[in-house]
């Protein structure tokens, strides 16, 4: 056995003063979360490590060292509470019971506090005090013990569930609440049995305790990373997105919903909460899972009828399986009545338009063989203009739809060359230089028509010759068409770079669109000198 005042005093002494090195040295995280209760644990310890040096050395009755080991358990507790909870961010009604439940711990302190004072006996016993006994230090010490377990199974429960939370530093961190709880229970039923004295049982405790703060500093680096960041960083993205999100379980059954998704469907959490997800969608829209079997779907409410495409995502913990599902509904309500809109100026400008020049050719010639020649001429100009600027938006939204990325690949020097050679035989003067492998792993349709309304813009405002370059740039193929003229007009330069048009500056030709929002839906950029306009081009992703 130790020799208390000789040995065990010196080596809780030693202790003490670790202790209080490990408070000095993480005195800067008590503005971290959790890092108050970290330091008032290492505090704490010192304080009642010191005391028990004192003690033992002094010789005084063996029975003090019990109260200030239970100060130890039920204020590291206290402590340990408040670092987890705030460390792993449980907010709300988890903190509260969890404060409630550290009640305990509190009183625990207390009654070992008044151990050492007339109010109650050293060595207390239930025969003696009753249920102030229970009161005092029976419970506290079960609910501490549960406190201290659970919670250091909670630190290593998360670190299996944030990226940024490894096991070990969760499992070390650990070890400081589950020594707290072990290693007085069993000193203690050593000491009861004989095999060792008390103040060997307060030796070992103190250094065990030491043990696991020096490896849970040490390993588990508390503050390289957070997973309060990681819980209320991803509790917050959901919470604040403006889809609205539902998660049900396995069974398609309801367990959470942001509040964007109480507004959607008018329900509160409360409500519908592990009811199956037909009670928020019409239940024809759902498959035989129970889950939303359409990529849009429409929601009734008191505002009318909104329509919304919804996505289902697999929420998993581990790989053995699925263990709810992610519903997320983007409303698309606006979006969908533009493009109806859309879809049906298309048709006017496709089919009226069309229609109503016949009509106007006709006039025409009603007013050439009324002997006014130039009239007529100038009405099928007009009529000729329209029909253009029909056909050009027609192809330009033919190309917006196709699909960008194919595993076909385009030769972009190619596909250059021969819209160049089109272009050649209706007069326009034009060159083509290709330098090095331009073939790209992008739709070849969209690329030519990328490159048509690219070399028709500049044929078409250039007076004099074109030389069009066609090059490798890294991991982009650059097309580019140059001249001694201004190809790029500055109003459409100004549009474009905008990003949009307006009553004083917009584009007059489709084609430079049709180039920009092309090269957009392939990844690249449009490639335009803005000051002299005189090199216009497109950037295009190799893959």
């Amino acid at each position: 056995m130790l020799s208390a005042p000789l040995v065990g005093g010196p080596i809780l002494g030693a202790v003490a003063v670790a202790f209080g090195w490990y408070a000095w040295r993480l005195r800067g995280a008590r503005d971290r979360p959790g890092g108050t209760g970290l330091v008032g644990i290492a505090v704490l310890l010192a304080a009642v490590s010191l005391a028990e040096a004192a003690v033992v050395a002094a010789g005084w009755p063996t029975p003090l060292l019990h109260p200030l080991t239970q100060v130890a358990v039920f204020g590291g507790t206290v402590c340990w509470a408040a670092f987890v909870v705030a460390y792993t961010g449980r907010t709300g009604s988890s903190r509260v019971i969890l404060g409630l439940v550290a009640v305990a711990p509190a009183v625990g302190c207390l009654g070992a506090v008044l151990r050492v004072t007339p109010v109650l006996p050293l060595e207390p016993t239930f025969e003696g005090i009753g249920a102030a006994y229970l009161f005092l230090l029976g419970t506290p010490t079960v609910v501490s013990f549960g406190l201290l377990v659970g919670l250091s199974i909670l630190l290593v429960w998360d670190a299996t569930r944030y990226a940024s939370f490894e096991r070990t530093r969760g499992g070390a961190l650990a070890l400081i609440g589950a020594s707290l709880a072990a290693a007085p229970m069993v000193t203690s039923t050593l000491e009861t049995g004989g095999t060792i004295s008390v103040p060997t049982g307060a030796v070992v405790v103190q250094v065990t305790v030491l043990a696991a703060v020096a490896v849970g500093v040490a390993v588990g680096r508390p503050y390289r990373s957070l997973p309060i960041a990681e819980a209320i960083g991803r509790d917050a993205i959901v919470s604040n997105l403006n889809d609205a999100v539902a998660v049900v379980d396995g069974d398609a059954r309801l367990v959470d919903m942001n509040r964007s998704a109480e507004q959607v469907f008018e329900r509160s959490l409360e409500e519908v909460v592990r009811e199956p997800l037909s009670a928020l969608v019409d239940s024809d829209l759902l498959g035989p899972e129970g889950l939303p079997s359409e990529s849009t779907i429409p929601v009734e409410g008191t505002a009318g009828k909104r329509y919304f495409d919804v996505s289902v995502s697999r929420v998993r913990r581990d790989a053995d399986g699925p263990e709810g599902y992610a519903v997320a509904l983007r409303d698309v309500t606006d979006e969908r009545i533009r493009g109806q809109r859309l879809e049906v100026l298309q048709r006017v400008l496709r089919h009226n338009v069309r229609n109503d020049m016949t009509a106007v050719y006709a006039m025409a010639d009603v007013v050439a063989e009324g002997g006014d020649e130039r009239v007529a001429e100038r009405l099928r100009e007009t009529a000729d203009s329209l029909v253009e600027v029909s056909e050009r938006a027609r192809a330009v939204e033919e190309s917006m739809c196709l699909e960008p990325a194919t595993d076909a690949t385009a030769d972009v020097g190619a596909l250059a060359s021969d819209v160049a050679a089109v272009l050649g035989e209706q007069g326009h003067d034009l060159s083509v230089a290709t330098d090095g492998d331009t073939e790209v792993r992008r739709s070849p349709k969209l690329v030519a028509s990328i490159c048509e309304h690219l070399l028709s813009y500049a044929t078409g405002n250039a007076t004099g010759p074109v030389a069009v370059t066609v090059e490798r740039d890294g991991r982009y193929v650059d097309v580019t068409a140059e001249s001694d003229d201004r190809l790029l007009l500055e109003q459409d330069a100004t549009a474009v770079t905008n990003g949009g048009e307006t009553a004083l500056e917009h584009a007059n030709d489709l084609d430079v669109w049709a180039v920009s929002w092309g090269a957009e839906r392939l990844g690249g950029e449009l490639l335009a000198d803005r000051e002299r306009g005189r090199c216009v081009g497109v950037r295009v992703p190799v893959t």
